[in-house]
């Protein structure tokens, strides 16, 4: 098997924000955040590596199954954290400060 067979294709994670601030009074004021992460909604798959190992999210040792990536880089680790292949999501808040 030649060097980088088994590359897959580039990550593209697109996020979008957008902010709003208000301010009532010297002291008092608060702020409207909106954030996006994977807008796209692409699902990025987790590349394996040679030898079959489970760890690596491509299994090369099983027949059914040969060569197929089946879970995202955080799901693989067991850590889902926001930009790591997963689906769209979508946070709203709102901050006061005084």
């Amino acid at each position: 098997m030649p060097r980088n067979m088994l590359r897959g294709r580039g990550f593209e994670g697109w996020n979008a924000s957008i902010t709003k601030q208000w301010k009532f009074t010297e002291r008092l004021s608060a702020q409207f955040r909106a954030e996006a992460f994977n807008v796209l909604n692409r699902t990025q798959y987790a590349v394996g590596s040679i030898g079959g190992q489970v760890s690596s999210g491509l299994v090369l040792g099983n027949p059914k199954a040969f060569g197929a990536a089946t879970q995202t880089p955080d799901v693989l680790k067991n850590n889902p954290v926001v930009g790591s292949g997963g689906p769209r999501e979508i946070q709203l808040g709102l901050k006061l400060l005084f």
